[in-house]
């Protein structure tokens, strides 16, 4: 194989990257064309994502690594009962944690103007 200019992202594992290195151009597009096969399977981060408990989701937008919910919280009154943007992320499991992992909810801010808008996605 020549050699590349292309640094590989970080956390691709070195056996992952050796391997890619080591193939030919042949074995690359079978190897794209698993990994694409591989992605459709996966379930979007924005199809996943539930209410929290006391919150309503009234819309998602999907950004790939992260998905932008808007929630209103429907017991509360005032400014309490939102809506509220928050960015999620899934986070995959811990060696040490028991479970599949986790999503982490960021909050954004208050949303102003049509917050009961449609979804984008």
């Amino acid at each position: 194989m020549t050699a590349t200019n292309s640094s590989p992202p970080e956390d691709i594992p070195d056996s992952v990257v050796t391997a890619l290195q080591d193939s030919d151009d042949g074995q690359l597009r079978e190897i794209i064309h698993y990994a694409q096969q591989l992605l459709g399977e996966h379930p979007s981060i924005t199809d996943a994502i539930e209410s929290r408990e006391g919150e309503e989701l009234v819309r998602t937008e999907d950004h790939g690594a992260y998905t932008i919910a808007v929630v209103k919280r429907p017991d509360e009154t005032g400014e309490a009962r939102g809506p509220f943007t928050y960015r999620v992320r899934w986070a995959p499991p811990v060696e040490d944690e028991d479970g599949g992992g986790k999503y982490h909810w960021h909050y954004l801010g208050r949303v102003h103007g049509d917050s009961e808008g449609k979804s984008r996605d």
